[in-house]
C-alpha cells in the first residue's frame, strides 16, 4: 500500500502500535539516537553532492550513453568516490551530475533511502525513519536542483526568480508538514510506524523482511522522487520569464498549505479533545472526508504548475515529449494511488469499530470523498461521545 506518512488518517485512532513500556531515561535517550539518525542520513549524500558540484569540471564531458548504462557505471564507481572524499570525482559521476541531475538524484535516493533504509528498517524493526523524510527529501531535492549548474549557478546566486519562489513555498510547504508530524508524535522519534505498515508487518509475517523492500522503499521512491522532479525544469536558468502559470501555481500550491494546515489543526484539535464524538465532521471535515489529502494533492499539482510555467506554457511544456512524462509522472503516479487505495484503507479502518460504523456510512453518504463540496442531505452526523 502506498505510504503518506506525514498525512494523518482522518479521525481514527493512533497510527500504530507502540513500543513496549521502558523507563523515561531509556526512552528519551531512544528518541534521541533517532533524532540524530534522521538528521544524520542527509549528512554523506549531502557531502556527496558538494564534492560533485565543488569539483566537478565547469565543462564536464557527456559520454552519450543511455541512462541505464550511466547507472551501471556509477554504481560501480560509487565505493571509490565515496571513499576517497577529497580526491576528483570519476568522470562518470560528474557526467551523471552535470548532463543527467535527475538520475543523479535518483541513484542517490536509491543508495540512501532505498538500500540504506531498508537496513535500517531490518535493524529497528521499524519503518518510522521514512514518515520524517517525507518533509525532509523534497527540501534536500529542491536544494540539490537549487544549487546545480543548470540553475545558472553563478557565485553562489541562482539566476532565474522562480528557483527562489519554488524553494521558498516548499520550505513553508516542509515545514508546516514537519510541525504537524512532530506535535502528532508528541515530539518523540521513533516510538511508533505507520499503522498500514503495522498491519502489513502483522498479515505478512516473515515476509515482511521482502516485502517491505517494495511496498515501502521501492514505492516510496515512485512517490516521492517522481513528486519532486518538477523541480528541476522549475529552477533551471533556461525557464521561461515569469509568467501568469507561476501565478497559479504559487495559488495552488498556497491554497494547498492552508487547507493542510486548518485539516491538520482541526484534527489535531479532536484528537486531542477528552471527550470528543466518535466522528469528526465539523469545520473542513464537514465539506469533505480527506481535506488533508485534498491539501497534500493540490500542493503537488502546484509544483508541477511551476513546471509547465518552466516552459512557457502548456503548449512548451507537452512538447518536451519524454521530458514532459518524466516530470508529470510523480503526480500520475501518486494521486490516483493516494485517492483509489491509501482513502479507501483509512475508511475501512474507520469502520472497524462498530459503534462508528454506522455514523461513518451516513458521513460517507453525505460528504465528498476528498474535494470540498457541499454536503449531501444537508445534515451533519450525531456528535456521539
Amino acid at each position: 500500500a502506498p505510504h503518506r506518512p506525514h498525512l494523518p488518517v482522518a479521525a481514527a485512532s493512533s497510527h500504530a502500535a507502540k513500543r513496549p513500556l521502558i523507563s523515561a531515561t531509556d526512552h528519551r535517550m531512544r528518541s534521541l539516537a533517532n533524532f540524530l539518525l534522521m538528521v544524520g542520513v542527509c549528512v554523506p549524500p549531502a557531502l556527496y553532492v558538494a564534492v560533485l558540484h565543488r569539483r566537478c569540471p565547469a565543462e564536464t564531458p557527456t559520454s552519450g550513453e543511455s541512462g541505464l548504462a550511466l547507472a551501471r557505471r556509477w554504481l560501480a564507481a560509487l565505493p571509490a568516490d565515496a571513499s576517497s572524499m577529497f580526491a576528483p570525482p570519476s568522470s562518470v559521476a560528474c557526467d551523471v551530475y552535470a548532463s543527467h541531475p535527475r538520475l543523479c538524484v535518483n541513484l542517490i535516493y536509491f543508495v540512501v533511502v532505498d538500500v540504506g533504509f531498508y537496513l535500517i528498517y531490518l535493524l529497528q524493526g521499524s519503518t518510522w525513519l521514512i514518515d520524517p523524510h517525507w518533509q525532509l527529501i523534497p527540501v534536500c531535492i529542491s536544494l540539490f536542483f537549487f544549487s546545480h549548474p543548470d540553475a545558472g549557478w553563478d557565485e553562489g546566486v541562482p539566476q532565474h526568480p522562480r528557483a527562489y519562489l519554488v524553494l521558498g513555498l516548499l520550505l513553508v510547504w516542509a515545514t508546516r508538514l514537519m510541525h504537524n508530524y512532530l506535535r502528532r508524535e508528541g515530539y518523540q522519534f521513533g516510538d511508533r510506524e505507520d499503522w498500514r505498515y503495522n498491519d502489513m508487518r502483522r498479515e505478512h509475517g516473515r515476509w515482511f523482511v521482502i516485502s517491505q523492500f517494495f511496498a515501502v522503499c521501492v514505492a516510496q521512491h515512485c512517490m516521492l522522487v517522481g513528486l519532486t522532479m518538477p523541480l528541476q525544469p522549475a529552477m533551471a536558468a533556461s525557464g521561461a520569464s515569469l509568467n501568469r502559470f507561476d501565478a497559479l501555481a504559487a495559488s495552488l500550491c498556497l491554497t494547498g498549505i492552508c487547507v493542510g494546515l486548518v485539516a491538520d489543526n482541526q484534527l489535531f484539535a479532536y484528537m486531542q479533545s477528552p471527550d470528543k464524538p466518535l466522528l469528526l465532521d465539523s469545520g473542513l471535515w464537514r465539506f469533505s472526508r480527506h481535506p488533508n489529502h485534498f491539501g497534500e494533492q493540490l500542493w503537488w499539482i502546484g509544483i508541477l504548475s511551476s513546471a509547465v510555467a518552466a516552459a512557457g506554457g502548456w503548449s512548451g511544456f507537452v512538447a518536451g515529449g519524454p521530458h514532459c512524462w518524466a516530470v508529470a509522472f510523480g503526480v500520475c503516479f501518486n494521486h490516483p494511488i493516494d485517492t483509489l487505495a491509501t482513502l479507501p484503507l483509512i475508511e475501512a479502518r474507520m469502520l472497524r469499530r462498530p459503534e462508528r460504523a454506522t455514523l461513518y456510512r451516513a458521513y460517507q453518504r453525505r460528504t465528498p470523498l476528498l474535494a470540498p463540496w457541499f454536503v449531501r442531505g444537508g445534515g451533519k452526523d450525531a456528535k456521539v461521545a
